[in-house]
């Protein structure tokens, strides 16, 4: 029996795309890719960029290893064109009250949700706190360009039952880009920059990340404005 013959390339859909997701940020690249399965995908984010974001938690003067939330913050902050590092971000939280400064160097440098939105704009990019329901939720705000910090249990996200403990959020990561199948628009997963192993642009399947995140709180820091490509950074904040 002949073989059918290959699909036709999907000339069509990103000149469509704007029909799902219907909100997607006028400067939020979006660009056909390959996940790690082989399977094709649409991403939306400047994914690219932003992992040049990433590194390693616990690179900051005071030697706290418990920055993940303080490095989210600084990596929100850098997508919005501030020049800011690790040292720096920790430096003002720990100034104002806005970390964790005792027990243990793994446990200090610790966050709240409510503390990062209130170091986000006290940095000049105002942000409020959210508890999603969907995963759609999240991919809508990284679709409009919006930055978001995410609060989600680190065992489930490594794959590791050390780092469970009781199932609740432990732990901060940055989604910098949403997966979409390019036919259907189905979510597929996100990627995300995670100080505490150091990844940069680590794609999560969205079963993982319902897991990880949604199931145990869906809790996230979301920026009030969106970036704006080619902007300075003043501009940026400002907008």
């Amino acid at each position: 029996m002949d073989q059918a013959p290959p699909p036709e390339p999907h000339t069509d859909v990103l000149s469509d795309i704007h029909a799902w997701p219907a909100d997607v940020g006028a400067d939020v690249p979006h660009y056909f890719d390959t996940l790690p399965d082989g399977s094709e995908t649409i991403v939306f984010g400047d994914v690219g960029t932003f992992a040049d974001h990433a590194h390693q938690q616990g690179d900051n003067p005071y030697g706290y290893q418990g920055t993940c939330g303080l490095c989210s913050c600084e990596g929100v902050l850098r997508q919005f064109g501030l020049d800011v590092t690790e040292a720096d971000v920790v430096r003002y939280a720990v100034e104002n009250g806005l970390c964790q400064t005792d027990g243990s160097l793994a446990a200090r440098g610790g966050t709240r949700l409510e503390q990062q939105a209130r170091l986000l704009g006290d940095f000049g990019v105002p942000a409020h706190t959210e508890q999603a329901t969907s995963l759609e939720d999240l991919a809508s705000h990284l679709e409009e360009g919006r930055g978001v910090i995410v609060a989600l249990n680190a065992g489930v996200l490594w794959d590791d039952g050390n780092y469970y403990e009781s199932g609740g959020p432990n732990h901060a990561a940055l989604p910098i880009g949403a997966a979409r199948d390019p036919l259907s628009g189905r979510l597929q997963g996100f990627y995300l920059n995670d100080s505490g192993s150091g990844e940069a642009a680590r794609f999560v399947d969205a079963a993982t990340m319902a897991d990880a995140w949604l199931h145990s709180g869906g809790g996230c820091v979301v920026t009030d404005r969106v970036r704006v490509a080619g902007a300075t950074p003043s501009e940026r904040i400002a907008l």
